[in-house]
């Protein structure tokens, strides 16, 4: 892509020059080439259209913030910049400045802490100013004023004490200084920050507001506790806080709600709920501080949470006490690890409950009967849920639930469905709408009505093309309620339906089964309640074979109207909050991502930005769409074929594998090279490899002969081209597409040689196993999940059995490079023991690769860089006849591994 020229302003550092040579020879990608390659990161538009924010992340991680005119394209890049923000007056920008990766190594060496400074930018001046040691930043409502907390040492952070804070007047810029602030809050409208205080003494404790315009500086509350959880009512300057009230009865703390209106004008309405002045508070419950409390819409009412107390109790502690014993409960809703991973939720469960201002009461909404209770807009009925009647089988699959309307008034509740699966409210808190036999339903919350409103529809809305065994079929999605919730947006398989909420009819608002395109309802303004019909309606839209995308436009419910229609991925629209001005990007296999500006129509939308202008000094691949024949079920398949950069017809070349699920979808993602990066496409393209990524579907308890029979089908399919050597092809996987290049590697003669990433290995052991990473069991996942084997082991043993890979290592007649991270929380790495353990006992060419203090994936570099490496000298030793590296062909021993590693 070509884009203007950008007009340079020096500011913080020298523009990057955008340009690129003359024409010269296409010269090849090497390991020394790959640092200035650049990534695209997020964008950000300022409010008013004019300016366009984003960040560059690098290889050689010199990563920068670039900031654009988009009215006479001046540029700013500031080094290290990171997470823009504009101010909603469009005049200024703040962003985190983060240490470069020598600074940190540096100060990570000195054992000092790493931390960011803040660069705010003033648009008119061009000036710029660097704040240090800013730990977060935010602007008042208004945009005329900027809050930057500084950083506060481990040991101040750890005694809940507070920090220092700078409030600057943007336009005047004078700096105003606070100590000991441990939280802060702007208000929705105007610019009245609230703090609290926390002093080592606890006598300046309070909650405190400031008003920078005037100065004025006023104590709301003052007493020598802990104050936090501020919370500001939405569009008004309304406000509520926590107060501790500890007391040596309990281990715990109980809180006191303060709340106050008005706070704008010369008096205020405080008003304070105190649980001990209150007889009809629950006994033996708290106020919990964990829990920010919310106010309704209206500001009648503040919602917080209650728990029951814990007292002070003395027991004599014995040796047994002391043991590390975990006990382990064949009857735990929740196993042991799952307990663990969700220590903090488990231990901060409350019951949400209603303060009525007017009248001082009490009303609560959770108890045991609904665990869970939603908040609804408007909160004049909330949703409660209960899904302890399914515990038994929330033990091993994802559980249906019970609902309750739940009066907020009086706290009355009334069962409205039992066993429901999918759920959703609605924008204006009217409906619940839920999923019951593949149709949609609604219950009025007002009137009790219960009705379907799907039944006018004569498609799907649930998602007919999963092969995973789901007791229930999930939906395509929904995309929003219209205004006063007359209706609902849905998803079919290509289309939008609009459901009348009282099931009074339906309509197809767009057209895309006959092209097979698909259509997504795009939410341009993130504080959007409804979808508004009577308004321009953007949709992003997807040829689901052919993989072309763009946007579309549907105004005052015509027909869409097609503004772009690309042959490459078109995505991240986006429109300036208090301008006509919309964003996109664009990228291909061999386009690197770029931001397009343009107005309502999109059409005539510029190209503003240009990343890695360079590509075109080097050869290139090419990225094919192709047809496959599925061998396992109904459904039609397609491949991604890369060819070699520099591809010479008549020849024929090697060609990798790259195999998962259904993958033809990522025909037009770039993918810049790295050493960090492994499975790289873009890489082995370079270096005269074909990458072949075909679609993969599946039969229910035939996880890998379903693999087996598409990648053999589709391989076959490419081989017919006569582009690639028969004798020259790799197979390699990650994860599950791990399991299913080791379930081929053991099954087939048609690859020589392949590479699994974290692979399962066995099903029989893995079925037993724990998903680390969340603490759940694995069983459930087998049965429903990736695995597809739809009953527990006992009921098919064979199945079990035949789809193990490690089951059929003496059919092993391919080389297989096997790797994982010794600690593994997705695939329990002793998967590759057992891998290699039968691998060394059958005498097969197999390589196990552990790299230490892992997850499952590599995260540190060092293991990036050489993950990355021994993958291209496998495939280069068996697919190119390279010379092998000692490690291939002898190992290394534990002495010569260990005489590598640095010195510490």
């Amino acid at each position: 892509m070509k884009s203007p020229n950008l007009i340079p302003v020096a500011v913080v550092s020298m523009l990057l020059s955008l340009g690129s040579p003359g024409a010269a020879q296409k010269k090849p990608l090497t390991v020394e080439d790959y640092g200035n390659w650049e990534t695209l990161g997020a964008a950000n538009l300022s409010p008013d259209g004019e300016w366009l924010a984003y960040r560059i992340t690098r290889n050689n991680e010199e990563n920068e913030l670039r900031i654009i005119s988009l009215v006479d394209r001046s540029s700013w890049i500031i080094p290290y910049g990171a997470a823009p923000q504009f101010s909603t007056d469009s005049r200024w920008l703040a962003c985190r400045l983060e240490p470069s990766e020598e600074e940190k190594a540096k100060l990570e060496k000195e054992k000092k802490p790493v931390r960011n400074s803040m660069c705010l930018v003033q648009f008119a001046s061009g000036d710029t100013l660097v704040f240090a040691d800013v730990s977060s930043f935010d602007f008042s409502e208004d945009g005329a004023f900027l809050a930057m907390e500084k950083y506060r040492s481990e040991e101040v952070q750890k005694e809940g004490l507070g920090g220092d804070l700078v409030v600057r007047d943007l336009e005047r810029g004078i700096d105003n200084s606070f100590g000991n602030i441990a939280s802060f809050a702007w208000s929705d409208e105007g610019h009245l920050l609230a703090m609290t205080l926390s002093t080592s003494g606890g006598s300046g404790n309070g909650v405190r507001l400031y008003d920078p315009a005037s100065g004025s500086l006023r104590t709301l509350d003052s007493k020598g506790v802990r104050y936090r959880g501020l919370s500001w009512r939405e569009d008004a300057n309304d406000l509520a806080v926590l107060r501790a009230e500890p007391d040596t009865l309990y281990a715990d703390t109980a809180q006191v709600v303060l709340a106050w209106r008005g706070l704008t004008a010369g008096s205020r309405e405080t008003l304070v709920y105190d649980p001990a002045q209150d007889p009809s508070f629950p006994d033996g419950m708290r106020i919990v501080q964990y829990r920010t409390p919310t106010w309704s819409d209206d500001g009648a009412t503040v919602f917080f949470g209650i728990r029951a107390r814990k007292p002070v109790t003395e027991r004599e502690v014995t040796v047994r006490d002391s043991s590390s014993v975990e006990v382990w409960h064949a009857g735990d809703v929740r196993v042991i690890p799952h307990q663990k991973k969700i220590d903090k939720e488990l231990r901060e469960e409350n019951s949400l409950t209603a303060w009525h201002l007017e009248s001082g009461r009490l009303v609560r909404l959770g108890d045991e009967l609904t665990e869970e209770v939603r908040l609804p807009k408007g909160q004049r009925f909330a949703l409660g849920v209960d899904e302890t009647p399914y515990e038994a089988y929330d033990r091993f699959f994802p559980g249906p639930q019970d609902l309750y309307r739940i009066d907020v008034a009086n706290g009355e509740k009334t069962l409205i469905r039992e066993r429901v699966g999918s759920f959703y409210l609605s924008a204006a808190g009217r409906y619940v709408m839920y999923l019951e036999d593949e149709q949609f339903w609604t219950y009025d919350l007002e009137s009790g009505d219960r009705v379907q409103i799907s039944g006018d529809v004569p498609t799907p809305l649930v998602n007919m093309e999963d092969d995973h065994p789901r007791p229930e079929r999930t939906p395509y999605g929904v995309a929003g309620w219209t205004a006063a919730d007359s209706s609902v947006i849905v998803y079919d398989r290509y289309d939008l339906w609009e459901l009348r909420s009282d099931g009074s009819g339906a309509r197809r608002l767009t057209r895309g089964a006959d092209e097979e395109i698909g259509h997504q309802y795009v939410r341009l303004d993130p504080d959007e309640e409804f979808i508004d019909l009577s308004s321009p309606v953007y949709l992003s839209v997807f040829g689901r074979y052919s993989k072309s995308m763009g946007y579309a436009r549907v105004l005052r419910g015509e027909a869409p109207e097609r503004l772009i229609w690309m042959d490459k991925r078109v995505d991240r629209l986006q429109k300036a909050k208090d301008a006509s001005v919309y964003l996109y990007r664009v990228q291909a296999f061999d386009d690197s991502p770029d931001y397009f500006v343009g107005d309502t129509s999109l059409r005539s939308a510029r190209q503003v930005t240009e990343t890695n202008p360079f590509q075109e000094d080097y050869a290139w691949g090419r990225a094919e769409l192709i047809e496959l024949d599925n061998p396992v079920s109904e459904a039609r398949l397609q491949g991604v074929l890369i060819y070699p950069a520099g591809y010479e017809p008549g020849k024929q070349y090697p060609m990798v594998v790259y195999i998962y699920e259904r993958l033809s979808g990522s025909l037009h993602v770039y993918r810049g090279p790295s050493e960090r990066s492994a499975y790289n496409p873009t890489i082995f393209s370079s270096q005269g490899y074909f990458v072949f990524m075909p679609d993969i579907t599946f039969q229910s308890r035939e996880p890998g002969s379903s693999a087996l029979r598409c990648v053999e089908t589709a391989v076959e399919r490419v081989l017919d081209a006569g582009v690639v050597d028969p004798e020259r092809i790799g197979l390699m996987g990650h994860s599950w597409g791990g399991y299913e290049t080791t379930f081929i590697a053991t099954h087939s003669d048609l690859f020589a040689a392949a590479v699994a990433g974290a692979p399962l290995t066995n099903l029989v052991s893995m079925y037993g196993m724990i998903f680390w990473n969340t603490g759940i069991p694995e069983t459930g996942h087998y049965e429903y999940g990736q695995e597809r084997m739809e009953v527990p082991l006992w009921e098919d043993r064979d199945a079990y059995l035949q789809n193990s890979p490690v089951m059929a290592f003496d059919g092993l007649r391919t080389p297989l490079l096997m790797a994982f991270g010794d600690e593994d929380g997705s695939v329990d790495w002793h998967q590759g023991i057992e891998a290699y353990n039968f691998a060394r006992r059958l005498d097969k060419e197999f390589v196990l690769l552990v790299y230490r203090g892992e997850n499952h994936s590599n995260r540190k570099k060092p293991n990036q860089v050489d993950y990355h490496h021994r993958q291209l000298e496998w495939f280069n030793y068996y697919l190119r006849g390279e010379k092998a590296r000692t490690w291939i062909t002898e190992g290394v021993s534990w002495i010569d591994q260990e005489a590598r590693r640095p010195s510490k």
